[in-house]
């Protein structure tokens, strides 16, 4: 049964030696002492808040900035293989 998040990693591009994961919506993801931090997240938000609300926004960007983070990790890890 698939979910509306299935193929998410399909959305990401990884730069591992940049060490930057970077989604479709344009939120860039680093990795700083093993945590995912996003460059951009008030700007994302910005772009997401009139379709999705405010608060859904800002919970979106915390949802893509862990996704960001566990592909920086291990990006074998559920199943991202690189571009489509």
């Amino acid at each position: 049964m698939s979910t509306k998040h299935t193929l998410w990693q399909a959305r990401w591009d990884l730069d591992q030696m940049a060490n930057l994961a970077t989604h479709d919506s344009g939120l860039r993801v680093r990795l700083e002492d093993g945590q995912g931090v996003a460059e951009n997240a008030d700007e994302i938000a910005l772009t997401l808040a009139p379709v999705h609300g405010d608060h859904n926004a800002k919970a979106m960007v915390q949802r893509l900035v862990r996704e960001g983070a566990q592909l920086l990790i291990d990006p074998f890890s559920r199943g991202w293989r690189g571009g489509s």
